[in-house]
This record gives C-alpha cells, sequence and structure tokens, in this order.
C-alpha cells in the first residue's frame, strides 16, 4: 500500500506585507500554492499511490476565489482520471457548515464534521480503514478521540486523520495527546494544522506533513508532501518530498567588523553572497547582519528606514529576493516597568491566552481577514512573546527608555 499524505494547501495566501515586489515576482508567489498542488498531483501519479489524503485548510480562509475553486477541482478531476481516491476533510481556516454548496468528482470522499470511517480497497487487495472528520465551525474546542473507532480486525491498515494540535479541552484546534492517539492502534495518523514539519511518533507513525507552500518568512525550507508506503513487515514509513519552487529562508552574511564600510559596499557585498549562496529555486531571504558587524551612522540610519533593502531589491538575482535586513542584538529587552522576566512570565501565561484574546477581539474574529491577519494559528507563547515586545516598544516609546539604558 502507498498514499500521500499532505495538508494546509492555503490556496488562496494572500501573502501581505511584502514590499517593493515587481508584478511579475508578485504573480509568481501568489501562484505558488497553484503550482505547488499541481506537483502534488504530478507525484500522486506518478507513484501510483492508492490514495491521497488531503488534512483540512485546503483554502486560507472560508470564502475562496474563484481561481482557487477551480485549481483545486482541476487536480482532483486529474486524481479521478488516474482513479486515484481522494479522501479530503476541511479545518479551521476553510471550515464548511454547508458541504452540500460542494460537488466534487466522484473520487472524492468528504468528512463530515462528526468523525466518521470509509474503506477502501487498494490493487493488492488490502483493505484500508479512514476516519475523521471536517470542521463546520472556526474552532473545535473539545477532544475529538473518544469518537474515533478501535482499529479492528476486519481491516488491514486503520488511518486516522486529524487536523488540530496537541492541547487541553478548549484550546482551539481539536486538541489532543499523543498516548490518546495511540490507544486507537491505528497503523498511521495522517496530521493537519501545524506548518511545520515534524513527526510526533514513529511507529505507528504520527506525523505532520507540514503546509504545501511557505505562507510568510516564519515559515522557511522546503515545503511539500508525505509519501507513505508500507513495508514487509506491514509498517508505514513516511518520506519527505519537496513541491514548492519558491522557499523562505533565514541567512546570515560572512562580514567582517568595520566602521567605515560604505552603504554601497554593503550592498555589494551583501549581494555578491547572495548570488553565491542561492542558486537554485527562488528564496525569499530574509538577511540578519551579525550583531558584531559595527555600522557608521549614516548606513544604520539607511538600513532602519528601508534604503538598503530597497537598494539591495533592485539588484535581486534569478534565485534570491530580499524580504527583510535586520541587525541581530545582543541586547536584552529592558523589562516593562523593572518587572524581571520570571515574573512576568508567570503574569503571560495567566493573561495573556487564546481565551482572553478571542473575548478581546469578539466579533472582530469573525471577519476572515482579520482572523487570518491576527491569529495565524499562534500558540499562545507566542501571543505571549508578541505582547512582551509591542508593551515594550510602547513603553519605550511613551517615556522615552531606550533599550540600553542604564
Amino acid at each position: 500500500m502507498k498514499f500521500l499524505h499532505a495538508a494546509d494547501l492555503h490556496l488562496d495566501t494572500p501573502f501581505r506585507g511584502l514590499s517593493g515586489l515587481t508584478p511579475a515576482l508578485r504573480e509568481q508567489l501568489v501562484t505558488a500554492p497553484l503550482r505547488a498542488l499541481t506537483r502534488l498531483v504530478d507525484l500522486a501519479v506518478t507513484e501510483r499511490v492508492d490514495f491521497v489524503l488531503l488534512v483540512g485548510d485546503l483554502f486560507d480562509q472560508q470564502g475562496q476565489s474563484v481561481q482557487a475553486q477551480a485549481a483545486l477541482m482541476a487536480a482532483l478531476e486529474r486524481l479521478n482520471t488516474a482513479a486515484i481516491p481522494v479522501i479530503l476533510s476541511f479545518g479551521n481556516h476553510d471550515f464548511q457548515a454547508d458541504l452540500g454548496r460542494w460537488h466534487f468528482p466522484a473520487n472524492v470522499h468528504v468528512f463530515g464534521s462528526q468523525v466518521t470511517t470509509v474503506t477502501l480497497t487498494t490493487a493488492a487487495q488490502e483493505r484500508v480503514a479512514i476516519s475523521g472528520f471536517s470542521y463546520a465551525q472556526r474552532w473545535v474546542t473539545t477532544d475529538p478521540i473518544a469518537d474515533y473507532p478501535v482499529k479492528t480486525a476486519t481491516v488491514d491498515y486503520e488511518i486516522g486523520t486529524l487536523h488540530g494540535q496537541i492541547g487541553v479541552a478548549g484550546d482551539h484546534y481539536a486538541p489532543f495527546n499523543v498516548g490518546e492517539l495511540l490507544t486507537k492502534r491505528y497503523d498511521y495518523w495522517a496530521l493537519g494544522h501545524i506548518h511545520q514539519r515534524q513527526t510526533l511518533n514513529s511507529q505507528p507513525p504520527v506525523a505532520y506533513p507540514g503546509n504545501l507552500q511557505g505562507r510568510h518568512r516564519g515559515e522557511t525550507g522546503a515545503k511539500g508532501c508525505l509519501i507513505v508506503d508500507s513495508q514487509a513487515d506491514q509498517t508505514l514509513q513516511p518520506v519527505f518530498h519537496t513541491l514548492t519552487d519558491i522557499e523562505w529562508a533565514d541567512w546570515t552574511p560572512n562580514i567582517t567588523s568595520q566602521e567605515t564600510i560604505t552603504r554601497s559596499d554593503l550592498v555589494h557585498q551583501l549581494a555578491d553572497q547572495l548570488t553565491l549562496s542561492m542558486n537554485t529555486g527562488l528564496k525569499l531571504v530574509t538577511i540578519t547582519l551579525p550583531a558584531s558587524l559595527r555600522l557608521n551612522a549614516t548606513v544604520e540610519l539607511a538600513l532602519n528606514q528601508g534604503a538598503i533593502l530597497a537598494q539591495l531589491q533592485e539588484q535581486a538575482g534569478e534565485h534570491w529576493w530580499p524580504v527583510a535586513i535586520e541587525q541581530a542584538t545582543t541586547t536584552e529587552v529592558t523589562p516593562l516597568f523593572g518587572i524581571n522576566a520570571a515574573t512576568w512570565q508567570q503574569v503571560g501565561d495567566k493573561v495573556v491566552t487564546d481565551q482572553a484574546v478571542a473575548e478581546l477581539a469578539g466579533k472582530l474574529l469573525d471577519e476572515d481577514f482579520l482572523n487570518t491577519a491576527l491569529l495565524e494559528d499562534m500558540s499562545p507563547a507566542a501571543w505571549q512573546q508578541q505582547v512582551v515586545r509591542l508593551l515594550n516598544d510602547q513603553y519605550h516609546l511613551t517615556m522615552g527608555v531606550s533599550d540600553d539604558a542604564d
């Protein structure tokens, strides 16, 4: 048995917040998830998989563009022509209260809002049971695992699909723990929702494939899907396959410390090193200058005002485009109002929570574009980090306190 496991296609990703893009480059970026989807189908056909699993967030939001819908339907129809079944679910970004409005090809099975099971027979006459559900609303706060059946002897393989993340009841995204997944005795858990590829358990595999295309500079590296193949001992082994031609990357140049470096010299050194380092595909690069690099006041001002970034973008090569230039710092953020880090962490743990943010945001989160921009599936820890940074920034601006003050 062999199948393809993908999740978090986010076909309508807007790629906001990027400055200086040429129209051609913007078009190349916006259509990147669609090209990755085409490669996904190519891979499924080439590998002659028995079926394809798409585990939530096929689209970036509840409402979709005509272009994104057409791309998905075309991909599913190609798989239908190749006689490859597709089992899919909707997630928290593209939750669907009314599945009746969709008219998928005959090869597609869509999970509803309750956990159900579909059984397939592979070309080798293996019986495979696949269980899962779709989001009918933005958040699923109850642990759904109790509703998944335990594997029975009537099938050769049992697979669970789940768009969610580790957590406790009350968390927003179908909270679960690995231990309870293993009690179902499944041969594979096909997860979605977390955009970083990772394996939570090796055997049986409990795996996130990561998203199909990096959506912002926090999602670096190769993106794609997993091809899962059965072994001689009937275990399942996932192997990652890259599907993207555009990747986000973090990069630090090798520049020695010198106060005499000019703006022009800095730009040229960055461009030359980027051209040597980035020589395949297209990398959207966040550049971090080393903290040891001392810049004179003129160059530092140009850096902070974005002038160096704009100048470097004018020299961008075929395989790289700079999205940001920052300088690493060894200076810690001044604790807010003199509160030490340990105390602030305790406060953050109690105050800055998903529930508190949701209550404060209220009806604003009912708007898809605001929900996407504000939440981005951030964990409570990420929320806390952002709130601490913003409060400190505001405090320093208001009180006139600099980070390097005594």
